[in-house]
């Protein structure tokens, strides 16, 4: 089990803190909507990264619904500071046993977590202002193999509102993998098309696969407060998403 930390010195990826950046920039106004963002060599420039890295931030950027690629065109500001609308989802589990294929066989689950202050981009997506989250990785493996990855995060709040102790890494994998859904009066989904997901994931990636569906999933009580917000990365060709509609 890892020790439990703080994250304030351990050195963040390169896009991140690019993404960190230009997200404060966009919600603070430096951009309005429909704005053109500087073309990205000059981004690039400014920033002091390379393109790859900026492309990184703002595939990141453009998931999160905040600007939009076109290609060819540039990179446009879709959103003032508001976070993506999304839909209700009457299914109360994790959407990786939604929505990938093959969830039946998932055999491992390993599972990374610190605690972080919170940012201006965790404020934005938790409509709260904890003084920390708890970040909680999770590397789905069949055979050995990585098939789905998700990064959640949780309002430190909730590890003495539930009871959690955070040196029982069983206890904390039940809470966001079943607990929490019993707990929960609503799920909320947002469904995207991604191409981030082997960086994403960090140290494990995906070999076989360049094009991923984004779940991205906002837990919450009755009084919408949220108790956890998650992003899950599955492989296109391992995953099927129905929507059944009724009268």
């Amino acid at each position: 089990m890892n020790d439990i930390n703080i994250r304030k010195k351990i050195k963040e990826p390169k896009y991140v803190t690019i993404y960190n950046i230009l997200f404060k920039m966009i919600t603070l106004g430096e951009f309005s909507k429909n704005d053109r963002l500087p073309s990205e060599p000059d981004l690039a420039r400014d920033l002091g990264v390379s393109r790859t890295t900026l492309r990184q931030a703002l595939t990141l950027l453009q998931e999160d619904g905040l600007i939009k690629i076109i290609r060819g065109k540039g990179n446009f500001i879709t959103k003032d500071s508001h976070y993506i609308n999304t839909i209700p989802n009457n299914k109360i589990q994790s959407s990786v046993y939604n929505f990938l294929s093959n969830s039946n066989k998932i055999d491992d689950i390993e599972m990374e977590f610190h605690l972080e202050p919170c940012s201006d981009y965790f404020h934005m997506i938790l409509g709260s202002k904890p003084a920390a989250v708890v970040v909680i990785d999770r590397w789905y493996k069949i055979d050995k193999k990585v098939v789905a990855y998700a990064f959640s995060i949780m309002p430190i709040d909730n590890i003495s509102k539930f009871d959690i102790d955070l040196n029982n890494h069983e206890q904390l994998l039940n809470f966001v993998e079943k607990d929490i859904y019993n707990d929960c009066n609503n799920i909320m989904l947002d469904v995207k098309f991604s191409t981030s997901g082997n960086y994403a994931s960090k140290r494990s990636s995906f070999p076989d696969n360049e094009q991923f569906f984004l779940i991205e999933e906002k837990v919450s009580t009755y009084n919408e407060f949220t108790m956890e917000f998650s992003k899950f990365y599955l492989p296109v060709d391992m995953s099927s998403i129905r929507i059944n509609l009724k009268r």
